[in-house]
C-alpha cells in the first residue's frame, strides 16, 4: 500500500516505480533499456510521439489487442506473481494495471507538448480530480463522476470512469502520478479491504486537492524523472 514520505513523495514499490519511469521516459526522454537515447514527447521525439499515439489508441481496448504497446506496458515489468503469469492465459493484476495506467497516460499526454502529465509528486487520481473540481463551474458534475468511480465495484466500470476523469484533466493540464495510479489499480482489482483502502485515500485526497492551490506536492506542478 502506497503512502507519503516526509518529502511529500509517494512511497512506490518496485512495480509502481517501473510504471512511473515508463511515463516519465515517454514524456521527458532518456535512455531506453538497450542504451539508445530517446527524445521525449515534450521534445517532439518521433518514437515517443508514435508511442503516445499507440497508447492512446488502446484506451478502452483489452490488453493484448495491440502488441505494439508491449515495449511500454509489458517489457521489463517486475513480476511479483510469476506463477500466475506463466501458468495462466489471463493477465496478472500488475500487467493489467500497467496497461490501463500507461494507456491512460497516453490519453492524458497526447497533444500536450509543454508539460508532462506524469508527476513524481504525491498526486493520486483523487487529489488531481479534487484540484479540478475546486472553483470549477461544473464542480457538481465532476463530483458526480468521482462518486461513480468510488462506488462502482466492477473493474470495467472503474476503468471507464477513470477514462472520463482523465479526459477532464487534460484541458487544465493537471498531472498525476501514474506509478501511484497503477499501484492503486492493483489494489482495486484485489477487492476487499485493499480496494476500500484506495477508495478511502482517494476520498481524502479529493478533499485535500479541492482545498489546495497546487497540484504538485513540491509546489511547482512539474514532474521529475522517476
Amino acid at each position: 500500500m502506497a503512502h507519503s514520505t516526509k518529502s511529500g513523495r509517494p512511497q512506490l514499490d518496485e512495480f509502481g516505480t517501473w510504471v512511473a519511469s515508463r511515463a516519465s521516459l515517454l514524456a521527458n526522454g532518456g535512455v531506453l533499456p538497450g542504451g539508445t537515447v530517446m527524445k521525449g514527447y515534450l521534445a517532439n521525439g518521433s518514437y515517443a510521439t508514435a508511442s503516445i499515439a499507440k497508447l492512446r489508441h488502446c484506451v478502452g481496448h483489452e490488453i493484448g489487442e495491440d502488441p505494439s504497446v508491449f515495449p511500454w506496458t509489458l517489457e521489463g515489468i517486475p513480476r511479483p506473481d510469476d506463477a500466475h503469469t506463466y501458468g495462466h492465459e489471463d493477465a496478472s493484476k500488475e500487467e493489467n494495471a500497467a496497461y490501463v495506467a500507461l494507456t491512460l497516460f497516453g490519453l492524458h499526454q497526447q497533444s500536450i507538448h509543454d508539460l508532462p502529465m506524469h508527476t513524481d509528486g504525491n498526486v493520486s487520481l483523487g487529489r488531481a480530480v479534487g484540484q479540478l473540481a475546486a472553483g470549477n463551474p461544473n464542480e457538481a458534475g465532476i463530483r458526480r463522476r468521482f462518486d461513480q468511480l468510488q462506488t462502482d465495484r466492477g473493474w470495467p466500470q472503474v476503468y471507464r470512469h477513470a477514462q472520463g476523469l482523465i479526459r477532464l484533466l487534460k484541458k487544465p493540464k493537471i498531472a498525476l502520478n501514474y506509478g501511484l495510479l497503477a499501484q492503486d489499480f492493483v489494489q482495486l482489482e484485489s477487492g476487499g479491504s485493499s480496494a476500500n483502502a484506495v477508495r478511502l485515500r482517494w476520498g481524502r485526497d479529493f478533499i485535500f486537492g479541492s482545498m489546495s492551490e497546487s497540484v504538485d506536492s513540491d509546489g511547482d506542478g512539474s514532474a521529475g524523472n522517476a
